[in-house]
C-alpha cells in the first residue's frame, strides 16, 4: 500500500488549512482550542454555532458519500482533514456521535426513509446524538442489557437505564439498545436498535459529576418513553448486528482528530 499523499491530497490539505485558519482566527476565534477533554462544558452555544457553520460550509461529515451530504473524501483526505483540524485548534466536536456512529449506521442498516429523515440534521449540525448502550450491569457484557421495549400499537415503550451516556444533557436524539424478546437464547438475539428523541416525557437525564467538576457523562432513565416503530433500525430482534456495525464505525477514523489534538497538546507541554 502506498501511504504517501498525492499532489491532489496536498492540494486538499492547502484548501482545508486555509479555510480552518481563516475561520478560527476570525469569527470563531473564541472557540479555538476549547471543548476538549476536561473542558467539555466550555462555550456550548458558540461550539454549536461552529458545528452548524461546518455544515453550511460543506466541512461536516467530510467522509460521508456525496449523496448523503458529505464530500466523499478518500481515507487519505479524511486523515488530512483531521490533522489540519487539530493543527488549527479546532474545538471539541459536539456532533461526533452523529457523524461518526449513528450516521454511518443509518446509511448501512437504515431504510431510505430513515436516511432521509435523520442524516440531513447531522450534516447541518442541528441534531445532536447520544449513545444508549452501557447499563449498570451491562458494560463490557453488552448482551446483558436489561432495558426493555414492549410494543404499543405501531410503536414501542422503552423502560430501563443507561449510564456513561456522553453529552446526553445536550443531545436531541439517542440510539438505544433494548430487549424486545426476553426469552431469546443466546441473549443477543432478543435485542433491537431504536432511534428515539431524548426530549420527551418518560426520559430523565442525571449528570454524573467528574473530578473536574463538570459532567460529560450522564445516567439516562427511561420510563415508558416512546420510540416510533418507523425508527427501529434493522428489524425487530436484529439489533445486535446493527450495534456491532456501530462499534465498527466508532473504531474507524472518527477519533483521529482528537488523538492528533492530544499530540499537539503534549508537544506544547514538553516544549
Amino acid at each position: 500500500m502506498d501511504l504517501r499523499f498525492s499532489d491532489e491530497d496536498e492540494a486538499f490539505r492547502a484548501e482545508a488549512r486555509a479555510w480552518l485558519t481563516g475561520e478560527l482566527s476570525g469569527p470563531f476565534a473564541g472557540v479555538r482550542g476549547r471543548g476538549g477533554p476536561g473542558d467539555e462544558h466550555a462555550l456550548f452555544d458558540e461550539r454549536l454555532a461552529w458545528e452548524q457553520h461546518l455544515g453550511s460550509s460543506g466541512w461536516n461529515c467530510v467522509g460521508w458519500p456525496k449523496e448523503h451530504g458529505g464530500r466523499g473524501l478518500s481515507l487519505h483526505q479524511q486523515v488530512i482533514w483531521f490533522e489540519e483540524y487539530a493543527r488549527a485548534g479546532g474545538p471539541g466536536r459536539l456532533g461526533h456521535i452523529g457523524e461518526g456512529l449513528v450516521g454511518p449506521t443509518v446509511m448501512a442498516f437504515g431504510n431510505e426513509d430513515q436516511q432521509a429523515r435523520f442524516l440531513p440534521g447531522i450534516v447541518a449540525g442541528t441534531a445532536l446524538w447520544a449513545q444508549g448502550y452501557s447499563e449498570p450491569n451491562a458494560g463490557s457484557d453488552l448482551a446483558n442489557i436489561a432495558t426493555r421495549a414492549v410494543p404499543d400499537g405501531d410503536d414501542w415503550l422503552i423502560t430501563g437505564q443507561k449510564v456513561w451516556t456522553s453529552l446526553a444533557h445536550w443531545s436531541d436524539w439517542v440510539f438505544v439498545l433494548a430487549r424486545t424478546d426476553p426469552d431469546a437464547t443466546p441473549k443477543h438475539r432478543g435485542i433491537s436498535y431504536f432511534l428515539m428523541p431524548l426530549r420527551q416525557d418518560g426520559v430523565e437525564i442525571r449528570p454524573i459529576r467528574q473530578v473536574t467538576g463538570t459532567s460529560e457523562f450522564n445516567e439516562v432513565f427511561f420510563d415508558d418513553a416512546r420510540a416510533l416503530g418507523v425508527d427501529l433500525v434493522g428489524g425487530v430482534n436484529n439489533g445486535w448486528k446493527v450495534a456491532m456495525g456501530t462499534l465498527a464505525f466508532e473504531r474507524g477514523a472518527s477519533t483521529l482528530g482528537q488523538q492528533m489534538a492530544f499530540r499537539n497538546e503534549l508537544d506544547d507541554v514538553i516544549a
